[in-house]
């Protein structure tokens, strides 16, 4: 990460991934084991008419492997989630391209910390966006 002043407005790319029939079942088994994330007929049943990521697969896929590797080292709290969307279903090897956005900042109690409201939004292959929502962050200034 480049070591500038937080700016409201800075978008990030975070990568992009499709995830593989197997990486959802293994993400379901542990995290949310509903039968139409764990078993193909049940998938191809279901209103989705396939297999699809749980809700919060994209995201905790692109947290740690993305934001966090840019954003950690100035973390000091994580302070809320709200208005986690979940707008359209993330298919089986449908790649998904993962973005974030510095919505708001807000100075902190101490003057070396800032809160930064993040949005964060991920769009399928055609750009339509599946999932989005805002994280509430107490960062380190950078100086």
């Amino acid at each position: 990460m480049q070591k500038t002043e937080w700016q409201i407005g800075t978008h990030y790319a975070l990568g992009a991934k499709a995830f593989s029939k197997d990486e959802i079942f293994e993400f379901a088994k542990s995290h949310d084991p509903l039968d139409f994330h764990l078993n193909m007929e049940a998938a191809n049943n279901s209103r989705f008419k396939g297999l699809v990521c749980s809700g919060g697969q994209a995201f905790y896929y692109f947290y740690p492997k993305a934001w966090v590797p840019k954003f950690g080292e100035t973390v000091v709290a994580g302070m809320g989630l709200k208005e986690w969307n979940f707008l359209a279903p993330i298919y089986v090897n449908e790649t998904i391209n993962a973005n974030c956005e510095i919505r708001n900042i807000k100075n902190a109690r101490n003057d070396d910390e800032v809160i930064i409201d993040w949005f964060f939004e991920f769009k399928n292959e055609s750009g339509k966006l599946v999932q989005s929502l805002h994280l509430t962050v107490l960062h380190k200034r950078i100086k």
